[in-house]
């Protein structure tokens, strides 16, 4: 006969880093309805010809500086440490997010996503192996689970509040 496990309750730590992949993925979602006009007006100015490959080089670029800088990343978070990539990965994506609602131009808009692409793998590997660290044995699928539970429904909420932000502006959600 089996053991009964009781439902045990997760470790603090692991409620926050939850909090956090929910928040983060809000962050990306707010900026989801107004990338990529935003980057269409900044590109026409350059390739009047060729706006639309232009625009999908800098809705593209994020997730190409992510997969450039994977195995780099996973080499800080062993240098470094989890925590200090996590936070140090939060913040680029920050700074990087904010002035791409003041960038002048296509190749600004450009640097600054592709720098955001580097801070948001930073963050997630270095998440990956905090909560592998943290999360006892027997829970690790659920934890797992539950944060990339956290990351879609903040991926789904975000544009919701970023369209109803836009009408304020196209740069307000860049800056929230």
């Amino acid at each position: 006969m089996g053991r009964v496990r009781t439902r045990e309750s997760m470790p603090p730590t692991v409620w926050v880093l939850l909090a956090a992949a929910f928040v983060i993925a809000m962050g990306f979602g707010l900026i989801a309805p107004v990338l990529p006009q935003f980057a269409e007006d900044m590109a026409a100015a350059v390739f009047p010809q060729a706006t639309v490959t232009a625009t999908s080089v800098v809705i593209s670029a994020f997730a190409l500086f992510r997969l450039l800088w994977a195995t780099p990343a996973g080499s800080l978070v062993a240098r470094l440490g989890e925590k200090a990539t996590y936070i140090a990965g939060v913040f680029i994506v920050a700074i990087s997010t904010a002035l791409t609602a003041f960038a002048q131009d296509y190749w600004q808009l450009l640097a600054f996503r592709s720098l955001g692409g580097i801070g948001s793998v930073m963050f997630t590997v270095a998440a990956m192996g905090l909560l592998i660290r943290i999360s006892p044995a027997h829970m690790r699928g659920r934890i797992s689970a539950m944060y990339g539970a956290m990351f879609m429904i903040g991926n789904m909420l975000g544009p919701v509040f970023g369209g109803t932000l836009a009408e304020f502006g196209v740069a307000v959600p860049f800056l929230i």
